[in-house]
């Protein structure tokens, strides 16, 4: 089976978790490790399974994610699996779910069997610090305990988590 793991990442935290599923994949199984930006929807005919991974942006899919999945064909021939990183300790869960239905609705749109999704925390971009601090209403001190808890992330233990996900997918397909 050829399989695909792409992403769109800002921050590092998507592509960390791209490169664990893919190091777990290609143990195994062929597989291409490839940004987001350099996939174009002709090259995905090759392929029988792909893994597509997006940060959370204001509760939904980056919009490069967005764009990429509207270009896949119907029945395009592959199944898919997806993978998250978001910044939970400052946003409720129910905030990035619009990103786990996107996913989901994407592939049955297509008509491509969905495998599942990983979800896993990350760093949020410096340059919302301030936003979001402001939006959320935290106190200073509220606000550095958050930022301490997401600046962990992704860290071994996610990568270990993402790194199951993969076997698991891959276990289930063949």
């Amino acid at each position: 089976m050829k399989i695909l793991v792409t992403y769109f990442s800002q921050t590092g935290n998507t592509r960390q978790i791209a490169n664990a599923i893919h190091n777990e994949i290609v143990k195994k199984q062929d597989c291409e490790l490839i940004a987001l930006e350099n996939i174009h929807p002709e090259d995905l005919k090759k392929y029988q399974m792909i893994f597509v991974g997006s940060p959370i942006h204001a509760g939904g899919l980056a919009a490069q994610v967005t764009a990429f999945l509207d270009s896949i064909p119907i029945d395009p021939g592959f199944t898919m699996a997806a993978f998250i990183t978001h910044a939970a300790s400052v946003y409720e869960p129910a905030s990035f779910n619009k990103g786990v239905k996107a996913f989901e609705a994407s592939a049955a749109q297509k008509n491509i069997a969905f495998h599942g999704i990983f979800s896993c925390q990350g760093k949020l971009t410096t340059a919302l610090h301030d936003f979001v601090k402001a939006s959320k209403k935290l106190s200073d001190d509220e606000w550095e305990k958050r930022k301490a808890e997401f600046n962990q992330h992704p860290n071994a233990e996610d990568e270990k988590m993402a790194s199951a996900f993969a076997r698991k997918i891959i276990e289930d397909a063949t």
